[in-house]
C-alpha cells in the first residue's frame, strides 16, 4: 500500500511523498534509463516529485532533460553553471523540493520499480529518519556493502550501514531540515560525507531495507565515475582530515569512534596508498605520505590498527614511522607482483607473506603480517575492504 500523502498546507492538493534529487552533468547516454527508472515507480506519478538539475551539461544533457519534463508534469528541470561536483546541484535541488521524503539519485544510477515504494513504506511504518535501501552493482562496478537483512532500526555501531555514506538514500525531509544538513560544494568526491555523517550520527531511527534491489549503482562504459578519477590527493588527504575532525567532535574517544575511524582508514586513507600512490614520483610518494600521517597519529588507535586486514596495518606501520620506500614496497606487492601463499609461523599462526616479515632491520611486529585464523590469506589489492 503506498504511503499516506497528507495535503499540502497551501490547499493547493497533497505534496509528493518524495522528491528525487538527480544532480546531471554530462550523463546524456544514461539519462533514459535514470529517469526512466524514476517515472515507472510503483509509487505513482503523483506521489514522486523529480528535480534534475543540469549542472552545465555540454552533451545534450540539459536539452533532454527540458524535452522529458514536456511529457512528465512531476519533472522539474534546473540549469545552472558546472559547479564543479554533485553538492551544489543537490543542494539546489533539496531547496526546491515539497515531499515528506528526500531520495538522491545519480544520473548514472537507477532505481528498482518499487524502491521508493518501499523504502518511503517502511520509514512510515517505524518513524525513521533515514532507510537505507539494498544497493547492487551493475556493469562492473561493484556495492560498497552488502545490506541484505531488512532491519526496522539499526546503529552505526551493529551494522554495516556507516559503510556507505553516499547520498543515495532516503530521508525524511523535515530531519534534513533540523540539522541544517548540507552537501559540500566544488568537490567531485566525498562531498557526500560530511553530510552522510551527520545524518547517521544524528538520526533517532535508521532503518535497512535489504529485502529487495532498491539502488542500482551502474559503471561507467569509459571508466568515467567519479570515483575512478584522479585527485589532488595531498588537498583529498587534508579535506578527509576536516572530515575525521567532525566525527571526532561528535562521537568521543573509546570503542564507538574507532568502529567509524575503521571504515575511514579502509576507505578514504590507506586504501588511497594503491595505484594513485605509485602513479606519483618520488616526491609525489613522500607528500601524499606527510598528508596521511597526520591522520594515523592522530586516529589510528590500537583497536582501529588490529581489525585493519596486514595490507592495511602495514601501510599505517610504514606512514607512522614515516619510512616511505618500505611503503612504497608494501603497495607494489599489493598492485604490481603479488603475495605468494601464507608465511607459517612455528606457533602455528599463519602470516600475509609481505616483504620485511621478520626483517630485523624494519623490526615490524609480526603481529601486523598476522591473519585471522576464522578467514582466507587476502588476496593481494582484491581483497575485501570490510574486516
Amino acid at each position: 500500500m503506498a504511503p499516506d500523502r497528507p495535503p499540502a498546507p497551501d490547499g493547493q492538493g497533497p505534496d509528493p511523498v518524495v522528491s528525487v534529487v538527480v544532480p546531471v552533468h554530462n550523463t546524456r547516454c544514461y539519462l533514459e534509463r535514470c529517469l526512466g527508472s524514476v517515472f515507472a515507480q510503483s509509487l505513482g506519478p503523483d506521489a514522486v516529485e523529480v528535480i534534475a538539475v543540469d549542472d552545465g551539461s555540454d552533451d545534450g544533457s540539459g536539452a533532454w532533460l527540458d524535452e522529458a519534463a514536456r511529457t512528465h508534469p512531476n519533472l522539474t528541470v534546473l540549469h545552472q553553471p558546472p559547479s564543479g561536483g554533485p553538492g551544489r546541484p543537490r543542494n539546489v535541488g533539496m531547496d526546491r523540493a515539497r515531499g515528506r521524503y528526500l531520495f538522491f539519485l545519480d544520473s548514472d544510477d537507477h532505481l528498482g520499480t518499487e524502491a521508493l515504494e518501499r523504502l518511503a513504506g517502511m520509514a512510515d511504518t517505524h518513524g525513521s529518519d533515514l532507510v537505507y535501501g539494498r544497493i547492487v552493482g551493475a556493469g562492473g562496478r561493484g556495492a560498497p556493502v552488502d545490506l541484505h537483512t531488512t532491519s526496522p532500526r539499526v546503529t552505526p555501531y551493529d551494522s554495516p550501514v556507516y559503510w556507505t555514506l553516499a547520498a543515495y538514500k532516503l530521508f525524511r525531509r523535515a530531519y534534513v531540515q533540523e540539522r541544517g544538513l548540507r552537501f559540500v560544494e566544488g568537490r567531485l568526491r566525498a562531498e557526500d560525507l560530511p553530510f552522510g555523517i551527520k545524518a547517521l550520527l544524528g538520526a533517532d531511527t535508521v532503518s535497512v531495507l535489504g529485502d529487495y534491489d532498491c539502488y542500482y549503482l551502474q559503471g561507467r562504459d569509459d571508466d568515467s565515475n567519479a570515483t575512478r578519477q584522479d585527485l589532488d590527493w595531498v588537498e583529498h588527504l587534508g579535506y578527509i582530515g576536516t572530515v575525521l575532525a567532525e566525527v571526532a567532535e561528535l562521537v568521543p574517544p573509546g570503542p564507538g569512534r574507532d568502529t567509524l575511524m575503521v571504515r575511514h582508514f579502509h576507505g578514504e586513507i590507506l586504501a588511497q596508498f594503491a595505484e594513485p600512490y605509485l602513479a606519483r614520483d618520488a616526491a609525489g610518494r613522500r607528500a601524499m605520505a606527510r598528508a596521511a600521517r597526520p591522520l594515523v597519529d592522530a586516529y589510528l588507535t590500537d583497536r582501529v590498527l588490529a581489525a585493519l586486514p596486514p595490507r592495511l596495518r602495514l601501510r599505517a606501520h610504514f606512514l607512522r614511522a614515516g619510512r616511505v620506500p618500505e611503503l612504497t614496497e608494501i603497495v607494489r606487492a599489493d598492485t604490481e607482483r603479488g603475495l605468494g601463499p601464507p608465511l607459517a609461523g612455528e606457533d602455528g599462526r599463519e602470516y600475509a607473506a609481505y616483504p620485511y616479515f621478520r626483517d630485523p632491520e624494519r623490526g615490524v611486529p609480526d603481529a601486523y603480517y598476522e591473519l585471522p585464523a576464522d578467514r582466507p590469506a587476502p588476496d593481494g589489492a582484491g581483497a575485501s575492504d570490510r574486516p
